[in-house]
């Protein structure tokens, strides 16, 4: 593997992961500790579960750009869709719904929404709808490419360490670099995103597996840092895989509300009171 930007970022996640708890152990159903790179990539794709849709609560916490805590759910169409509901006392007092080229919001107080495409909110980035879905699930992807990983291997430089092993595509997508992170047990800790152009990184961080019989390893918390042109970037979200409800046909579509005032992305989370 030759070395990158994202190398060094990646090798300093695994130092640092390997001085944290060890809260994100789990006991894998295949033996990988002392596999070869190659086994623990079929060992981690072979585990990832299909779906066609899912209903799931979760909680979010936003530190930046404006803090606040608060719960919902979210219903996700495999590469099509996800939609996002936050409630307080029982009612829906904002949304986030994402196709597969735009993101739409909405907060009911101050009567505002934003719409934006995918390039606006990842420019330099051509995310699909997939590959933000397994992100907040915390699977492995190829950037730009919604079609499983199944023998996919090849696409990839491994390199293991005494603490973790790292994973980082070969090919890149232009000015683009990134690379995941994960341990001996094949859990993944971490997704690092470079933009060469801005300078800009930015860093998901994943802790406390939860492993359904039917989908394998989902990540239950999921944290990503980053400092853009307009702001800078703290939120998690806490799924609660226990309680999710799968292929079960869930749907949702978005409508503009009406007397809405139009913001962008960033001033719309600001306009949470």
């Amino acid at each position: 593997m030759k070395p990158s930007r994202i190398f060094m970022i990646l090798l300093c996640t695994v130092l640092l992961a390997g001085c944290r708890s060890s809260r994100n152990a789990v006991t894998p159903s295949t033996p990988v500790v002392n596999a070869s790179a190659s086994d623990r990539y079929e060992s981690l794709v072979d585990g990832y579960g299909g779906w066609s849709d899912v209903s799931v609560p979760l909680d979010v916490d936003i530190v930046s750009p404006k803090g606040f805590s608060i719960s919902g759910r979210a219903k996700m169409v495999r590469d099509k869709s996800v939609d996002i509901s936050l409630r307080m006392f029982g009612f829906e007092v904002g949304r986030l719904y994402a196709t597969t080229d735009s993101i739409y919001g909405m907060v009911k107080v101050g009567k505002t929404y934003m719409a934006e495409s995918l390039a606006e909110i990842f420019p330099g980035m051509p995310f699909t709808i997939g590959n933000l879905q397994d992100m907040l699930m915390g699977r492995v992807f190829i950037m730009g490419n919604n079609a499983a990983l199944g023998d996919s291997f090849r696409k990839f430089d491994a390199e293991v360490t005494d603490l973790n092993w790292i994973l980082i595509p070969k090919s890149h997508p232009d000015g683009i670099e990134y690379g995941f992170t994960m341990s001996l047990e094949n859990v993944l800790r971490s997704l690092v995103i470079g933009v060469l152009k801005t300078g800009l990184v930015a860093q998901c961080d994943y802790g406390m597996v939860y492993v359904d019989n039917k989908m394998g390893s989902l990540m239950s918390d999921f944290t990503v840092k980053a400092d853009t042109r307009r702001s800078k970037i703290d939120a998690s979200l806490s799924w609660r895989w226990n309680d999710a409800r799968w292929n079960e046909g869930v749907s949702s579509i978005w409508s503009t509300p009406k007397g809405y005032k139009r913001v962008k992305a960033s001033d719309l989370v600001k306009s949470i009171n």
